[in-house]
């Protein structure tokens, strides 16, 4: 499979259901703190993508001379859930190999960043900013949850949630830009969204 048709899982069609499933699963540990920590954090972060976006489109405030005018979504969104979601598998089995698959998680979503993201979604400044901010995002999460007692969870809880998490993959692939794109023009008043200089280096016909 090419690099470039993996690239649409790091978005909104299939992250949404990935953080949805990791508020359920800390909602079945019965902490109510932790899944609260997870809402507030996934809220954040993707305000954050959002006002970065919503800032370009709509006033074209961008930071030129780092090459970054948004923060990419697909890449904060995978090293946020996976991640997260990776340390909670690896806890569920034993508790000393959360912070290993976190490692482990944080590895992968990167390499999905440079490799996937960089070249066909966004320009790799984006695609590196976007990671660190969910990067940052998962870390802080994991290290609260280091004060929160944290129970397992029924294993055929765990399937169901995997389970939902693979038929989201087999889905129609969306994302937000159209959205983002009408809410910018409506706020700034513009007569249309401003757009990214190309930056995609031509594919070689040969």
């Amino acid at each position: 499979m090419q690099l470039a048709a993996i690239t649409p899982y790091g978005g909104i069609t299939v992250m949404l259901p990935v953080a949805l499933v990791i508020t359920l699963w800390l909602m079945l540990t019965r902490s109510r703190q932790s899944a609260m920590l997870w809402v507030g954090i996934v809220l954040f972060v993707y305000g954050v993508v959002g006002v970065s976006k919503i800032l370009f489109k709509g006033w074209g405030v961008a930071l030129d001379s780092l090459g970054i005018f948004v923060l990419s979504g697909h890449a904060m969104n995978t090293c946020l859930m996976l991640t997260v979601g990776l340390s909670l598998l690896g806890r569920q089995i034993h508790s000393s190999l959360r912070w290993p698959s976190a490692a482990l998680g944080l590895v992968l979503a990167w390499l999905f960043s440079i490799y996937c993201v960089a070249p066909f979604i966004h320009p790799l400044p984006e695609a590196i900013a976007g990671a660190l901010l969910g990067s940052i995002a998962a870390c802080l999460f994991l290290f609260c949850l280091e004060n929160i007692s944290i129970r397992k969870i029924p294993s055929s809880a765990v399937v169901a949630g995997l389970m939902l998490i693979a038929l989201s993959t087999t889905t129609t692939k969306y994302t937000a830009e159209s959205l983002l794109d009408r809410i910018a023009v409506k706020i700034s008043g513009g007569e249309k969204a401003y757009k990214q200089p190309e930056w995609r280096v031509p594919e070689d016909p040969s």
